[in-house]
C-alpha cells in the first residue's frame, strides 16, 4: 500500500514537469541558491516536518499534496533511514515546460543516512516555490 502511494505521489509531483525537457540550468537561477533551497527542503524532510514541507509547495500543489499525503509518501522512505550523514552528490539541471514555456530548476541530491542512501529530486520555479519532490 505504501509503495503504491509513493508511486502515486511521485506521479502527481511529476505532472507539473511531465512535459518538460531537461537542459542546462537557466541563467535566471543561481546554482548556489537552488542547491541551498533544495537543502532546506531535505532538512524539513529529515526532521519530519510535513506541514512545513507543504508550505514550501507552489500554491497550486498544496491542496493536492496535503500534509498527510506528504507524510505517507516520505515517511516510507525516510522513516528507517536513520540519522542524516551527508550530501554525497549534488547536481543541478534546468527544465522547460513544453506546454507553458516556464523554466524550472531541478536539484538531484544523493544523501547518505545511517541506514540508507536516498536520492531526492527537487524542482522549483523562479519564485523558488517547490513544484516537485521525488525520492529514489
Amino acid at each position: 500500500m505504501k509503495k503504491n502511494f509513493t508511486m502515486m505521489l511521485a506521479s502527481i509531483l511529476a505532472l507539473s514537469l511531465a512535459a518538460c525537457s531537461s537542459t542546462k540550468l537557466s541563467e535566471d537561477y543561481s546554482e548556489d541558491e537552488v542547491i541551498s533551497r533544495a537543502e532546506e527542503v531535505v532538512e524539513l524532510i529529515n526532521v519530519l516536518d510535513y506541514s512545513a514541507i507543504n508550505a514550501e509547495l507552489r500554491d497550486d500543489l498544496k491542496d493536492t499534496l496535503t500534509t498527510e499525503k506528504l507524510k505517507n509518501a516520505l515517511e516510507a522512505k525516510v522513516g528507517d533511514a536513520g540519522d542524516f550523514s551527508e550530501y554525497s552528490t549534488v547536481t543541478t539541471a534546468g527544465q522547460k515546460s513544453k506546454s507553458t514555456g516556464e523554466d524550472y530548476a531541478t536539484v538531484v541530491m544523493v544523501c547518505k543516512y545511517e541506514n540508507a542512501t536516498i536520492t531526492y529530486i527537487i524542482s522549483m520555479d523562479k519564485k523558488m516555490d517547490i513544484v516537485g519532490i521525488n525520492t529514489k
